[in-house]
Protein backbone atom coordinates (compact mmCIF):
# COMPACT_ATOMS: atom_id res chain seq x y z
CA UNK A 1 0.00 0.00 0.00
CA UNK A 2 1.13 3.38 -0.72
CA UNK A 3 1.81 5.81 1.90
CA UNK A 4 -1.22 7.87 2.71
CA UNK A 5 -1.79 10.82 0.49
CA UNK A 6 -1.99 13.83 2.78
CA UNK A 7 -4.34 15.66 0.35
CA UNK A 8 -6.81 12.78 0.37
CA UNK A 9 -7.26 13.26 4.07
CA UNK A 10 -8.45 16.86 3.70
CA UNK A 11 -12.15 17.55 3.88
CA UNK A 12 -13.99 19.72 1.36
CA UNK A 13 -14.67 23.35 2.26
CA UNK A 14 -18.16 23.75 3.70
CA UNK A 15 -19.70 26.99 2.54
CA UNK A 16 -22.23 28.72 4.74
CA UNK A 17 -25.80 28.74 3.50
CA UNK A 18 -26.85 31.68 1.33
CA UNK A 19 -27.98 34.78 3.14
CA UNK A 20 -31.76 34.99 3.14
CA UNK A 21 -33.43 38.16 1.91
CA UNK A 22 -35.95 37.79 4.72
CA UNK A 23 -36.17 39.38 7.22
CA UNK A 24 -35.29 42.62 5.54
CA UNK A 25 -32.66 44.92 6.91
CA UNK A 26 -33.93 48.24 8.34
CA UNK A 27 -32.66 50.17 5.31
CA UNK A 28 -34.92 48.18 3.00
CA UNK A 29 -37.91 48.87 5.26
CA UNK A 30 -37.18 52.61 5.07
CA UNK A 31 -36.89 52.46 1.30
CA UNK A 32 -40.14 50.49 1.03
CA UNK A 33 -41.93 53.00 3.27
CA UNK A 34 -40.64 55.90 1.14
CA UNK A 35 -41.77 54.23 -2.07
CA UNK A 36 -45.24 53.49 -0.69
CA UNK A 37 -45.55 57.06 0.59
CA UNK A 38 -44.53 58.46 -2.79
CA UNK A 39 -47.01 56.18 -4.57
CA UNK A 40 -49.75 57.22 -2.15
CA UNK A 41 -48.99 60.91 -2.73
CA UNK A 42 -49.08 60.50 -6.51
CA UNK A 43 -52.44 58.73 -6.33
CA UNK A 44 -53.82 61.35 -3.93
CA UNK A 45 -52.72 64.34 -6.01
CA UNK A 46 -54.09 62.80 -9.23
CA UNK A 47 -57.41 62.11 -7.53
CA UNK A 48 -57.53 65.64 -6.08
CA UNK A 49 -56.74 67.22 -9.44
CA UNK A 50 -59.40 65.13 -11.15
CA UNK A 51 -61.94 66.08 -8.49
CA UNK A 52 -61.02 69.76 -8.74
CA UNK A 53 -61.48 69.68 -12.52
CA UNK A 54 -64.72 67.67 -12.56
CA UNK A 55 -66.86 70.78 -12.94
CA UNK A 56 -65.17 71.45 -16.30
CA UNK A 57 -66.41 68.14 -17.68
CA UNK A 58 -69.94 68.88 -16.48
CA UNK A 59 -69.79 72.35 -18.07
CA UNK A 60 -68.56 70.93 -21.39
CA UNK A 61 -71.37 68.38 -21.39
CA UNK A 62 -73.86 71.18 -20.74
CA UNK A 63 -72.32 73.19 -23.60
CA UNK A 64 -72.90 70.24 -25.92
CA UNK A 65 -76.56 70.07 -24.84
CA UNK A 66 -77.02 73.82 -25.34
CA UNK A 67 -75.40 73.64 -28.77
CA UNK A 68 -77.56 70.67 -29.81
CA UNK A 69 -80.70 72.50 -28.66
CA UNK A 70 -79.67 75.53 -30.73
CA UNK A 71 -79.07 73.33 -33.77
CA UNK A 72 -82.62 71.96 -33.37
CA UNK A 73 -84.61 75.14 -32.73
CA UNK A 74 -82.33 77.94 -34.02
CA UNK A 75 -83.35 80.35 -31.25
CA UNK A 76 -80.23 82.55 -31.03
CA UNK A 77 -81.40 84.71 -28.11
CA UNK A 78 -82.12 81.68 -25.96
CA UNK A 79 -78.80 80.14 -27.02
CA UNK A 80 -76.91 83.25 -25.88
CA UNK A 81 -78.82 83.32 -22.61
CA UNK A 82 -77.90 79.72 -21.90
CA UNK A 83 -74.25 80.35 -22.83
CA UNK A 84 -74.09 83.35 -20.53
CA UNK A 85 -75.65 81.40 -17.65
CA UNK A 86 -73.28 78.48 -18.24
CA UNK A 87 -70.24 80.78 -18.24
CA UNK A 88 -71.38 82.46 -15.00
CA UNK A 89 -72.08 79.15 -13.26
CA UNK A 90 -68.72 77.79 -14.33
CA UNK A 91 -66.93 80.98 -13.28
CA UNK A 92 -68.61 80.76 -9.89
CA UNK A 93 -67.48 77.13 -9.53
CA UNK A 94 -63.95 77.96 -10.66
CA UNK A 95 -63.51 81.02 -8.45
CA UNK A 96 -65.96 80.78 -5.55
CA UNK A 97 -64.10 83.38 -3.48
CA UNK A 98 -62.90 85.68 -6.28
CA UNK A 99 -65.90 85.80 -8.59
CA UNK A 100 -67.84 89.06 -8.24
CA UNK A 101 -71.46 87.92 -8.45
CA UNK A 102 -72.78 91.29 -9.59
CA UNK A 103 -70.26 91.77 -12.42
CA UNK A 104 -71.78 92.71 -15.77
CA UNK A 105 -71.15 94.48 -19.04
CA UNK A 106 -67.61 95.15 -20.21
CA UNK A 107 -66.21 94.15 -16.81
CA UNK A 108 -67.75 90.68 -17.20
CA UNK A 109 -66.19 90.18 -20.62
CA UNK A 110 -62.83 91.49 -19.37
CA UNK A 111 -63.06 89.06 -16.42
CA UNK A 112 -63.61 86.15 -18.81
CA UNK A 113 -60.58 87.12 -20.91
CA UNK A 114 -58.40 87.78 -17.85
CA UNK A 115 -59.05 84.35 -16.35
CA UNK A 116 -58.38 82.62 -19.66
CA UNK A 117 -55.62 84.28 -21.71
CA UNK A 118 -56.03 81.51 -24.30
CA UNK A 119 -59.18 83.28 -25.56
CA UNK A 120 -56.94 86.07 -26.91
CA UNK A 121 -59.46 88.81 -25.93
CA UNK A 122 -62.19 86.96 -27.80
CA UNK A 123 -64.82 88.18 -25.36
CA UNK A 124 -63.77 91.82 -25.08
CA UNK A 125 -62.77 92.37 -28.71
CA UNK A 126 -64.08 89.39 -30.65
CA UNK A 127 -67.22 87.40 -31.27
CA UNK A 128 -67.85 87.01 -27.53
CA UNK A 129 -69.07 90.62 -27.36
CA UNK A 130 -72.45 89.34 -28.55
CA UNK A 131 -73.02 88.15 -24.97
CA UNK A 132 -73.52 91.79 -23.91
CA UNK A 133 -76.66 92.53 -25.93
CA UNK A 134 -77.52 89.35 -27.83
CA UNK A 135 -79.49 87.66 -25.06
CA UNK A 136 -81.79 90.69 -24.92
CA UNK A 137 -82.45 91.01 -28.65
CA UNK A 138 -85.31 89.28 -30.45
CA UNK A 139 -83.13 87.96 -33.31
CA UNK A 140 -79.44 88.50 -32.55
CA UNK A 141 -76.90 87.93 -35.28
CA UNK A 142 -74.30 85.45 -34.03
CA UNK A 143 -71.42 83.60 -35.59
CA UNK A 144 -71.72 80.20 -33.92
CA UNK A 145 -68.70 78.89 -35.84
CA UNK A 146 -66.52 81.29 -33.81
CA UNK A 147 -68.55 81.69 -30.62
CA UNK A 148 -68.86 78.00 -29.76
CA UNK A 149 -65.09 77.31 -29.95
CA UNK A 150 -64.41 80.47 -27.92
CA UNK A 151 -66.74 79.33 -25.13
CA UNK A 152 -65.33 75.80 -25.32
CA UNK A 153 -61.75 77.12 -24.96
CA UNK A 154 -62.78 79.17 -21.95
CA UNK A 155 -64.49 76.20 -20.29
CA UNK A 156 -61.48 73.95 -20.88
CA UNK A 157 -58.61 76.30 -20.08
CA UNK A 158 -59.72 79.03 -17.66
CA UNK A 159 -57.82 79.49 -14.42
CA UNK A 160 -59.58 78.20 -11.33
CA UNK A 161 -58.97 78.87 -7.65
CA UNK A 162 -56.09 76.37 -7.52
CA UNK A 163 -54.20 77.80 -10.48
CA UNK A 164 -52.08 80.91 -10.70
CA UNK A 165 -54.04 83.96 -11.78
CA UNK A 166 -52.37 86.48 -14.12
CA UNK A 167 -51.41 89.81 -12.52
CA UNK A 168 -53.73 91.74 -14.87
CA UNK A 169 -56.66 89.74 -13.48
CA UNK A 170 -55.83 90.64 -9.92
CA UNK A 171 -55.79 94.35 -10.73
CA UNK A 172 -59.14 94.23 -12.58
CA UNK A 173 -60.66 92.14 -9.78
CA UNK A 174 -59.38 94.59 -7.18
CA UNK A 175 -60.82 97.54 -9.06
CA UNK A 176 -64.21 95.80 -9.27
CA UNK A 177 -64.28 94.88 -5.58
CA UNK A 178 -63.13 98.34 -4.55
CA UNK A 179 -66.21 99.82 -6.25
CA UNK A 180 -68.56 97.33 -4.62
CA UNK A 181 -69.83 98.80 -1.32
CA UNK A 182 -70.04 95.54 0.59
CA UNK A 183 -66.55 94.42 -0.42
CA UNK A 184 -65.13 97.90 0.15
CA UNK A 185 -66.42 97.84 3.75
CA UNK A 186 -64.78 94.46 4.29
CA UNK A 187 -61.51 95.75 2.88
CA UNK A 188 -61.58 98.79 5.20
CA UNK A 189 -62.24 96.54 8.19
CA UNK A 190 -59.27 94.37 7.28
CA UNK A 191 -57.00 97.40 6.91
CA UNK A 192 -58.04 98.80 10.30
CA UNK A 193 -57.65 95.48 12.07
Amino acid sequence: MSPADPLAQLHDIVLPSAVSWWPLAWGWWVLLALLLTALGLVIYFRWRTKRRQAYRLVALQELNRISARFEDDGNAAEYLQHLSILLRRTARSAQPCNFPIDIKGEAWLRWLDDYCPETHDGFTKGCGRVLLTGPYEAHPDIDQAQLLPLVRVWLQQHRNQWQRVPASTRSSKDSHTANHPRNGDQQREVKHA
